[in-house]
């Protein structure tokens, strides 16, 4: 690099020193605030749900039989499997998401090509700061590896070997993890023969037998990802299929009008993740956007989303092999979350992380398409303004990530932890405990560090798996169940429900003792009881 010779190689190494020292203040910062974040976070279902198939868990014959109808491969799994080993103390989870996450904005500020200010802004946004650190899911480990696939790939040098590594690994994150795998390993193959056309066809012998090799461990990552979603395929289960499709089916023109519905809220999906405003008049305002209030706002969503596409193929045209990955990895995940399941906001914002990585990516290569003249004024103006634009969606995502964060600082994201203490301050843990919507009351399960008695399954268990469970259709059913399995003996019988019991019974002392209600995840609210056989 050569420096001006007007700027004092002093004025360049303080400057450098500068913009370290901001870094490692955002880290810093960052980290503190997920440390206070996940101190006042009580985790909900879909948190705990992993911990428990993991802490369950003897052999990792058993973490694979627990992972049959989760719909995810199990790389997050099989890490909390490691943990709980040490520790049953579901907090281990969350300090160890938050480590993935800083690990995240680590990669990001230090090696990414954004300037100070758009580093900052991501740093604290809401996917960073909210959606993909306070909450403990698989997703951070997914944008982990991404990242540094973003970073290895652009090197000079690259190392194919651990480039398939993570790909094989990012495979098996999540199903959309999957997804941006198959579609960045196809990018790194496109990519691979544009060299090799470059040199003349010519590779040389240790390159050769390092791609070999990566491709390798790249095809046996995605097969043990594919071997973990087998038994969900072959189950046929509606666990995870799109919502529409669960309902009834009038006509033809029925379905086709739902088809369309479903495809209006997948392309809606650019704009949840781009512009992620939360619906600010809703206590209840996870997952939620703030254009879902009115449907004319959801229309002008849906354009803003086709203008946001647009945006994007305009600054990443000139590099077609960019373009390929941006329209191969959003095309898949439009089209899975179409034909299979809909999915959330948390879903969504994969769609957010891919436009990052091809920015990162786009960066890294020279101009090599030209422009159509009709398209030429079009992208002009979009690549003049990206980064005013960029800066004002990363401005956008953090004002958001704010909000959410303080929400989940000043409110309880659900009951299921104060549900817990209550239990464990009246000294009910040995208590014989029963639960119905497993599904709703697992977390106690994680937070008690005990099995519950799930009355539709008929047993006792943690985690819950919809496929095997016998729904309770009304609350006389309820109660006609609990009598046959409560016990008259020294033990207390806990009643723990997500709603109230309505009705009496004459073959049971059902006496409330507790309610738990209000929290941000609505539905995880809880009823706790005390029951007894009636000897009169």
């Amino acid at each position: 690099m050569q420096i001006d010779p007007k700027i004092s190689p002093r004025a360049t190494n303080n400057d450098f020193r500068n913009q370290n020292n901001l870094t490692n203040i955002l880290i810093l910062s960052f980290f503190l605030l997920s440390l206070i974040g996940i101190l006042n976070h009580e985790m909900w279902r879909d948190e705990t749900q992993a911990w428990l198939i993991a802490r369950d868990a003897s052999t990792l014959t058993d973490l694979y039989e627990n992972l049959k109808f989760e719909g995810h491969p199990g790389l997050w799994h099989l890490c909390l499997f490691v943990i709980t080993k040490f520790t049953h103390n579901p907090f281990a989870m969350q300090f160890f998401h938050i480590l993935i996450a800083t690990t995240v904005v680590w990669i990001f500020v230090k090696l990414s090509p954004f300037n100070i200010l758009q580093k900052t802004l991501f740093t604290f946004s809401y996917f960073p700061l909210f959606e993909y650190n306070l909450i403990s899911r698989n997703y951070s480990l997914g944008l982990l590896l991404i990242f540094i696939f973003c970073y290895l790939f652009t090197r000079k040098k690259r190392k194919y070997i651990i480039l398939f590594l993570i790909l094989a690994l990012l495979a098996n994150t999540n199903i959309y993890s999957l997804i941006i795998s198959l579609c960045l390993s196809a990018t790194l193959i496109i990519d691979i023969f544009r060299i090799y056309r470059a040199n003349n066809n010519q590779l040389n012998r240790k390159q050769f037998y390092r791609i070999g090799i990566g491709l390798l461990i790249l095809f046996l990552g995605i097969s043990l990802c594919i071997f973990q979603l087998l038994p969900l395929a072959i189950q046929g289960t509606d666990y995870n299929i799109k919502p529409s499709m669960g309902k009834a089916i009038v006509s033809e023109f029925d379905y086709l009008l739902r088809s369309i519905k479903d495809l209006a809220y997948v392309l809606r999906g650019i704009w949840y993740s781009y512009i992620p405003i939360p619906n600010f008049f809703s206590y209840h305002f996870w997952g939620y956007n703030i254009t879902d209030i009115s449907s004319y706002l959801t229309l002008l969503a849906s354009c803003f989303s086709l203008l946001l596409v647009v945006f994007a193929v305009s600054i990443f045209i000139e590099k077609p092999i960019v373009i390929f990955l941006y329209l191969s990895a959003n095309l898949g995940i439009f089209l899975f979350s179409w034909l299979k399941f809909l999915g959330t906001l948390r879903h969504h914002g994969n769609l957010f992380i891919i436009f990052l990585a091809c920015i990162w990516i786009s960066r890294f290569f020279p101009k090599s398409y030209n422009i159509p003249k009709r398209f030429r004024k079009l992208a002009s103006y979009f690549k003049k303004n990206q980064t005013k634009i960029i800066t004002i969606i990363l401005l956008i995502q953090m004002l958001s990530g704010v909000y959410a964060y303080s929400m989940d600082l000043i409110y309880p994201f659900s009951k299921s932890k104060a549900t817990a203490e209550f239990i464990q301050q009246r000294g009910l843990n040995d208590s014989f405990i029963l639960g119905n919507k497993d599904a709703i009351v697992s977390p106690i399960s994680a937070y008690i560090d005990k099995k519950i008695f799930y009355i539709e399954y008929n047993r006792t268990g943690s985690f819950f798996q919809n496929p095997q469970k016998k729904i309770i259709k009304n609350q006389p059913e309820l109660i006609d169940r609990i009598n046959k399995i409560v016990t008259d003996n020294s033990k207390n019988n806990v009643l723990i429900l997500s709603y109230p019991l309505n009705i009496k019974s004459d073959r049971l002392n059902i006496t409330s003792i507790g309610e738990f209600s209000k929290s941000i995840v609505a539905e995880e609210k809880y009823y706790i009881y005390l029951v007894e056989k009636d000897n009169g």
